[in-house]
Order: C-alpha cells, then sequence, then structure tokens
C-alpha cells in the first residue's frame, strides 16, 4: 500500500543564505536517487526553516517498479527449427522458471540466440528507504561545511534530530552518529519539548500547533502581511529590498511583527547608511513616508509569539540606537578630512597578502586605465578618470567603510562630494563597483565602466595567476562575482575591448614569471564556461550558445551580434531551413584532414555551376565585408544575395562532381566549398545547432 514519506532533518540555527540552496538540492536528489531506485510517488515537497529541513513524498509507491530483463540461452541452430522450440531452449527456460511463450530470437555480433524476457519483482521500498535517505542527506552541500565532535561526517550545521516515517514506519537508519525516530522538536523560542509524530501526514498539523509555519513561501507571505499592515496603520510605505524578505523568511520559523522607533537626528546621515544599518546589520524593514523620504520608524520580525513584545521591541531599539550612534560618529569623524588624505592609509591595507597592498593594486589600475584610455579614445574626460583612480580606494580608509564594507564606493562618492571634488569624479567613485550581483544595473556613465573594468581585470589576472579558480560551490575570494560583473558590462555595453589584451596587459604590469599561455588556457575556459551560463540565464538556446563560442568568446560584443542574428533568423522559418541546410551541406563534404588551398585556381573552374558560385562568393564577400567587420550578420543573413547564395550552392551540388578523380579539380572544389562554408562559419558553427 502507498504511503506518504517524512524526512525532517533538525539542525542547529542555519544560517538563512545556507536555506534556498538547500531545498534545490534537496528536491533535485530526492527526485535523481528516486527515480534511480524505480520508486515513483504522487508529490514532492521540501521545506526549511532556521532549524529543520523537510522532505515530503505524497504516496510513495512501497515497492519499486518491477524491471524487465533478457537472458541469453543457445544459440539458434540448435534450439529452434521448423517454427519450433527444440528441447535445448525447452531446458533454458524451464531453469530460469519461464514460459516458451517468452522466448525469442535475438541477433547478436556473435550470431543468433535464444534470449528469454522475465519480469523482476521489485523491492519493498521500506528495505531500500536507509540506504536513500542518507544518500539523499550526504549529497547535500552548504557553503561552508562542518564537522563536531567525533562524528564523521560533514553537514551545513550540526545534526540534532532524524525523524522518517514512511506511513506509521519508523524507517532505521543513522546519520552523524543520530538515529532516526517519530520525534520532531518545538522551536527554540519555546521550552524544549518532543513531538511526537504517529503517522506522517500528521506532521504538518501537530508542527503548526506548536508554532512552526514550516512552509517557507507562506512564512514570506505572513512576514509581508503584518509588516505591510504595521506600516499601513501608521500612513507608512514599506520599503525593502527582496534579498531582505528572503533573508528573514529563512531566520524565524514563526514571524511576529513589530514597530520600532529611533531618534529622528539620524535621518541626518545619509541615506544609505540607515538602510544599510536597518536592513544588513539589523533585519528591520526601513519605513517611508508618502512623499518617499524615509521616517525615524522601522519594522521588525520576532521569531516567537505576541508574548512580551514590547520588552523585544525595547532592545532592538536599543541595539538600533548604539548602531546609528557609531555611524554618526564614523560618517561626523570621516567628514574632518578631505578624501584624498585617506590615499595614504591604503599601503597598510592588504589586497591579497601575494598580490599586494590597496596602494599597489591602485598603481596597477592606473596603468591599465592608462591602456583603456587610448582604446576608448578619450580626451578631456580622461582627467576625471585619472582623478577618480587616484581616489577609488581611498574610502577604504575611512572609519564608516572598515564597520561597513559593503559601502565602499557609495561613500566615497559621499566623501568625495563632501570634499569639494568634481561632480563627474564622485559620480565614478559611486558606481565603479556595478554590476555588484546579475540582477544589479550597469552604470550609465562610461568613466565608471571603464574603472570597474580595470579594477576587475587586475583583481582577475592576479587571482587566475595564483590559480584560485573556484572549485563547486566554493568561491571564497568571489571570482564568480567579478567574472559575471565583467562580462555583463561588456556584454550590454558591447565595448570593442579583447579580454585576452587586457590579461595580456595586466600580467606583464604584474611582472609574473609564470606560463602565460598555459594560465590563459584556464582562464579561457572559465570565461568561457561564466558566459555561457550567462547566456543560458538570459533564456538562450544551449545549441545556439555553443555554436557561437565555438567560435570563441572574444570580444564579448561578437558573441552578443551572433547570438541576436541567429535568433532573428530563426524567426524567418523558411529562410533560417534554406541557410541551415546549405551550412551544413557544406560542412559534411569536406574531409575532416582537409588543407584548402592557399589560393583557388580560378583557370581550372570547368563547370559553369562552380564559375557562377565562385563569382557568388567573391560578390557576397565584398559586398559585406564592412557588415561583417561591424557585426551586422543580420544583414547577410536576411538578404536577397544570401538566397542566391543558397540556390548556387545547391546547383553547385546537383550539377557538379566535387570528389574527381582529378586530384587537382577535386581540391580545387573542395578549396571554393571552404571557402563559402566559413563565410557562414563567421557567424556560428552551424553543425553544433539543432534545426528547429
Amino acid at each position: 500500500m502507498d504511503k506518504d514519506l517524512l524526512v525532517e532533518i533538525g539542525t542547529e540555527e542555519m544560517p538563512a543564505s545556507f536555506l534556498r540552496p538547500a531545498i534545490v538540492q534537496l528536491e533535485n536528489f530526492t527526485k535523481e536517487i528516486l527515480e534511480s531506485n524505480l520508486l515513483s510517488y504522487d508529490d514532492l515537497k521540501v521545506y526549511a526553516t532556521p532549524r529543520r529541513l523537510v522532505i515530503y513524498l505524497k504516496n510513495l509507491k512501497d515497492y519499486q517498479k518491477p524491471q524487465e530483463e533478457e537472458i541469453r540461452g543457445p544459440a539458434e541452430k540448435i534450439a529452434y527449427k521448423d517454427g519450433k522450440w527444440l528441447e535445448p531452449a525447452i531446458r533454458f527456460s524451464q531453469q530460469y522458471g519461464g514460459k516458451l511463450d517468452d522466448l525469442f530470437i535475438k541477433d547478436t555480433e556473435k550470431g543468433s540466440y535464444v534470449f528469454l524476457k522475465r519480469k523482476i519483482q521489485g523491492k519493498a521500498t521500506k528495505e531500500l528507504l536507509p540506504n536513500i535517505i542518507k544518500e539523499i542527506i550526504s549529497k547535500v552541500k552548504f557553503p561552508k561545511m562542518m564537522k563536531w565532535g567525533d562524528v564523521d561526517f560533514l553537514f551545513g550545521r550540526p545534526i540534532k534530530w532524524l525523524l522518517v516515517l514512511y506511513g506509521e514506519d519508523v524507517i532505521e537508519l543513522e546519520i552523524a552518529k543520530i538515529k532516526s525516530s517519530n520525534l520532531s522538536y518545538t522551536p527554540r523560542f519555546l521550552p524544549e519539548k518532543k513531538l511526537q509524530i504517529r503517522r506522517a501526514n500528521e506532521y504538518f498539523q501537530i508542527i503548526k500547533e506548536n508554532y512552526v509555519i514550516l512552509n517557507q513561501e507562506e512564512r514570506k507571505t505572513e512576514i509581508l502581511k503584518q509588516a505591510e499592515k504595521l506600516a499601513k496603520e501608521r500612513g507608512f510605505v514599506l520599503d525593502y529590498h527582496p534579498e531582505l524578505l528572503e533573508e528573514i523568511t529563512f531566520l524565524v520559523e514563526y514571524p511576529t511583527a513589530f514597530l520600532g522607533e529611533f531618534d529622528k537626528k539620524y535621518l541626518n546621515l545619509p541615506e544609505i547608511v540607515l538602510e544599510v544599518t536597518l536592513e544588513k546589520k539589523q533585519r528591520y524593514f526601513p519605513l517611508r513616508d508618502i512623499n518617499g523620504q524615509l521616517v525615524n520608524y522601522f519594522i521588525g520580525i520576532r521569531n516567537g509569539l505576541e508574548k512580551d513584545i514590547d520588552l523585544v521591541r525595547k532592545g532592538n531599539e536599543k541595539v538600533l540606537r548604539a548602531r546609528l550612534s557609531d555611524a554618526e560618529y564614523y560618517f561626523n569623524e570621516d567628514k574632518k578630512e578631505p578624501l584624498e588624505n585617506y590615499i595614504k592609509k591604503l599601503d597598510g591595507i592588504i589586497f591579497h597578502e601575494k598580490l599586494g597592498s590597496m596602494k599597489d593594486k591602485v598603481e596597477r589600475v592606473k596603468k591599465i586605465i592608462f591602456l583603456l584610455e587610448k582604446e576608448f579614445n578619450l580626451k578631456e574626460e580622461k582627467m576625471f578618470l585619472e582623478r577618480a583612480v587616484e581616489l577609488y580606494k581611498a574610502d577604504l580608509g575611512t572609519l564608516m567603510v572598515s564597520e561597513y564594507p559593503e559601502l565602499h564606493g557609495i561613500m566615497g562618492e559621499i566623501y568625495a562630494r563632501n570634499s569639494g571634488e568634481h561632480e563627474e569624479v564622485a559620480k565614478i567613485l559611486g558606481e565603479y563597483f556595478l554590476p555588484k550581483t546579475m540582477d544589479d544595473k550597469v552604470s550609465s556613465n562610461l568613466l565608471s565602466n571603464i574603472l570597474g573594468i580595470a579594477d576587475r581585470i587586475d583583481s582577475l589576472t592576479g587571482y587566475f595567476n595564483l590559480d584560485l579558480f573556484p572549485t563547486g560551490s566554493e568561491d571564497p575570494i568571489g571570482l564568480r562575482r567579478l567574472t559575471n560583473g565583467l562580462l555583463k558590462i561588456l556584454w550590454e555595453k558591447e565595448y570593442d575591448l579583447s579580454l585576452k589584451k587586457l590579461f595580456d596587459y595586466s600580467w606583464d604590469i604584474y611582472g609574473f614569471k609564470n606560463n602565460k599561455e598555459k594560465v590563459w588556457n584556464k582562464v579561457e575556459n572559465f570565461l568561457s564556461q561564466r558566459l555561457k551560463n550567462f547566456l543560458l540565464e538570459k533564456s538562450y538556446s544551449i545549441d545556439l550558445i555553443n555554436g557561437v563560442l565555438t567560435l570563441g568568446f572574444d570580444p564579448i560584443w561578437r558573441v552578443k551580434r551572433r547570438l541576436q542574428s541567429l535568433v532573428e533568423l530563426q524567426k524567418e522559418d523558411n529562410l533560417y531551413d534554406k541557410i541551415y541546410t546549405s551550412a551544413n551541406r557544406l560542412a559534411r563534404i569536406i574531409p575532416k584532414d582537409f588543407i584548402p588551398l592557399k589560393s583557388l585556381k580560378e583557370e581550372i573552374l570547368a563547370v559553369e555551376e562552380e564559375k557562377r558560385l565562385y563569382y557568388n562568393f567573391l560578390e557576397i564577400k565584398e559586398k559585406f565585408a564592412k557588415d561583417f567587420e561591424n557585426g551586422n550578420y543580420l544583414s547577410f543573413l536576411k538578404s536577397r544575395e544570401v538566397l542566391d547564395l543558397v540556390e548556387n550552392i545547391n546547383s553547385f551540388f546537383d550539377k557538379v562532381l566535387v570528389m574527381s578523380q582529378v586530384k587537382e579539380e577535386r581540391d580545387n572544389r573542395l578549396s571554393l566549398i571552404f571557402l563559402i562554408k566559413n563565410l557562414f562559419w563567421e557567424i556560428a558553427d552551424w553543425s553544433k545547432i539543432v534545426k528547429v
């Protein structure tokens, strides 16, 4: 009989950032492992709170699906004759408990044999579950893994209990020296009490009665509902970043909102300081008035009940008051000196122990900027960029940024204005680090982006040389984040920059002695994979991505133009079909080891169709040379000329014997095909694209 399966992993409190990825992994691993074990079910849900990870399967079948196997028996020549099974076949069938109707003849590499097809009854689910559950749990990876005590097991936090029920039955197993049972526990804000779960489907009601909102989406909705209600009652507007709501959702099991207040004088602090203090440091929702101005109130979320909520509010207000007082002090102290005075502190701030100080980094970035000024042909505006480079790390020496590292750059902009720097310089400082994440916007300021590119190139080159490539989910120095930011700038702005050229230049500035080409090969693979992931997130199909990236990823703007032209071409079904077919037809006929002639011998073009194709190619190559150079591939793909070319390709293959017996003639024709094939391969490797 089918039963529900409940698995609850009770832990010490998990960091909020661990839980969403854990949900995804648990869901994926559960699906994969059950499928590989031939176990089916009606529905799968995965839930997470700070203290529990829960897998729930509805109607998990009590047996594996039966399997079919084929057993080879005697050769056909001795076991089957004139439509009848002979004695060897009969004995073979009896040996395996089969029927003659289950026998059949099958050809193999060694000849024709008699085979028996029989069904193997699946194993009982209860028998399989201990190993399945162990495998699922052991496969989950967290940003930081822990070992505790003398337990030889890695997990995000120590496991405290393990509840495993299949219907009414406890599935006995042991993980990290914790034995499974039918017991759960109350949330942390209540006195600890064991909760006995007799049946899997009773779990949800029991856990709810004990003040745990298990479903993370329900918790999120409840948090927002309570916060918006409190804000509306005071005529305020709730203001928050989605990441804050997500984080709070995974910090509580039972949310209770409260309204807090702070001294109005702190509204004189820069708004971003207030936002970061409220959201990042304290996990509070900031509030605004109907005009969009921040007010001296906030909404906090307690993990627990309404009881003593006033004490909770006062405690939170006290903590916030101390934080804001510190921020006010930092801000006022920092403003006593101009921003440039903090440059001298950079010599004592380490960028990386093997790559020098922040002062060293600034000096290297200045040299990269010198190259980029030439690439962008900067004139008068370069004076602003050069001043910004002098100052762009200076705020790291301030008290505010020392306490609030996430405000680096933003405080640089504020302090630059306070110091009387030019507005353009301040703007560069405040936006050079954009985008921080893939959801961030790219700065609209060219000079900010140039500094952002130079800064990232310097960091990445140094890290690449030290072989600090990310492994698995581990990326302690944020190499993926740096790379994603660089790719996003180059993608959106379509700057004509070569990453290889920038890497070479930065490498020489560092003066590294390692094998540069060997390192670049690893860099190339890493960048290509990051770009592929970036493009998949933009919903480009994997075949188009592979078709384009086979030609290389540098410069990025060409990748973008190629992909966009193919997407547009696919909207023209008939035209796309003709070009796709011709491009692949050209490629297929060229032998893999063929080396084309350095120059085609026009004088031995004997057949009218090959002459026409050759002259057509020359005409197109000349006409669209500028379009190809400028990445305007679509002008070629949608032109009348490309249709003529396709027709001439078809006529050529119909009327011309490519693989002529005369070697000179054959090589000449293959070289012509090679030239035309390369024209299409300027856009993509068509052999990797799936026909739509």
